[in-house]
Order: structure tokens, then C-alpha cells, then sequence
């Protein structure tokens, strides 16, 4: 049975990456009612931060090489690993389970919200890491799809495009447990310029920009 895993992170209730990535599930829902579809708010539900006990699993499992997730989901020794490892495992157990991973993450400060990298911290298992050798891990082949708002304009060709830390950082990271080949990018644009005076003029452009970005999360999720 096909699995969405759907995250939102923005802190914001009715935010602009929490209504892109709304719509995609919609869409995605509505052309298989039977599949199956697993809702994560890492805003209002964060996942803890990574913390010392998992940091010790991670590199006892680097040290010996371990690879096998069977082998990984057993590797927490102590009481505090234990504890730690808990926290970890269903998250990425959703990861398996999905087909499609969609993915609500504003930029914030030119790079992620805190709550999408505290989770994506927890998952970066090293089982989960691509194999140097062929370049495929666990996770490969699966659809990603990234709903994203952004207060100013961060595109190729505009004045704060090197500014950009959230889409090569997601694509990086991202890539280091082979999400990356099957990757969609729904950006709107300046939503700034809905509160913020010297913005005022883009009002337009930005609308521009959101509206593309929900066309393409229903043609996407639909498909």
C-alpha cells in the first residue's frame, strides 16, 4: 500500500509552507483514498534534540561498520541510550514505510526551521547513509517533495540568491541518505511582502509565486 509521511515544521498555524504542503496531501489523498498517509506537526509535537546517549549509539555503530538495520535498532546498550534510542527509531521507521515524503519546511534565517533539523538530526542514522561504493541506501528511490515559503526572493539571478542556505542544504543532507533523485521544490517567494512596508510593491510578484507553488503541489500530488 503506498505511504505518505507528511512533516510540517513552521511554528506558524496557518503559515504558507503548512497550506502548500496541505494541498499536496490533499490532492495526493483524494487520487488514492486507500493508501495510506502518516502526519507529523514537528511544531507543535518537536522532536527532542539529539542528545549524548544517541550520539554514542551513532558512533558505535560507524566504529563496527554496522549497516544492517536490524542490527541498529538492537545497538543501544545503556539506560540513557535505550531511552534515547526510543525517541529515535519510529521516526525512522516512517522513513522506511514511506513511498513519499513530503516535507512543509520554511526558511528561516536563510536556512531551516530548528524543528525540521531536530528531526532530520535524529534520523541520520549511519545504516541509513548511502553506501560510498554504489551510492544507494535504504531510502532510495523514494519521492520527496518540499513546500517552502520564503520572506524575500532567493531564486537564480536575484540579489540574495547566494544567501540561499535551505534548498542546497536540503538537497545535501538530503542526498547523504539518497532522497535526492527524485526531489521537487515548491518555493513561494517574498511572503514577506504581506506585512512588511518596503515590500509593499512585490505584493504581486509574490502572489505570482504562491499561486505556482499550489498549482504544482496539486498537479504533483494528483499525479
Amino acid at each position: 500500500m503506498p505511504t505518505l509521511l507528511h512533516l510540517d515544521s513552521s511554528p506558524r498555524k496557518g503559515s504558507i509552507s503548512r497550506r502548500i504542503s496541505g494541498e499536496f496531501a490533499e490532492a495526493w489523498r483524494k487520487a488514492d483514498p486507500e493508501a495510506a498517509y502518516v502526519y507529523r506537526d514537528l511544531a507543535a509535537s518537536p522532536v527532542p534534540h539529539i542528545d549524548d546517549a544517541q550520539i554514542q549509539v551513532m558512533h558505535r555503530l560507524e566504529a563496527q561498520g554496522v549497516r544492517d538495520l536490524a542490527a541498529a535498532r538492537e545497538a543501544a546498550a545503556s539506560p540513557e541510550e535505550k531511552a534515547s534510542w526510543a525517541v529515535t527509531w519510529p521516526l525512522v521507521e516512517e522513513l522506511l514505510a514511506a513511498d513519499t515524503i513530503l516535507l512543509g519546511v520554511p526558511m528561516h534565517n536563510f536556512s531551516v526551521s530548528s524543528t525540521f533539523k531536530a528531526w532530520f538530526d535524529r534520523v541520520l542514522i549511519p545504516p541509513l547513509i548511502v553506501d560510498p561504493v554504489s551510492g544507494e541506501g535504504p531510502l532510495s528511490g523514494k519521492r520527496v517533495v518540499v513546500a517552502s515559503a520564503r520572506g524575500g526572493a532567493y531564486g537564480p539571478g536575484t540579489p540574495r540568491h547566494h544567501c540561499d542556505h535551505q534548498e542546497p542544504y536540503l538537497r545535501a543532507a538530503l542526498g547523504m541518505v539518497g532522497l535526492a533523485s527524485d526531489l521537487t521544490f515548491l518555493h513561494a517567494e517574498l511572503t514577506k511582502s504581506a506585512h512588511v512596508p518596503r515590500l509593499a510593491h512585490l505584493k504581486d510578484v509574490a502572489a505570482t509565486s504562491y499561486e505556482a507553488a499550489l498549482d504544482g503541489a496539486r498537479d504533483l500530488g494528483g499525479a
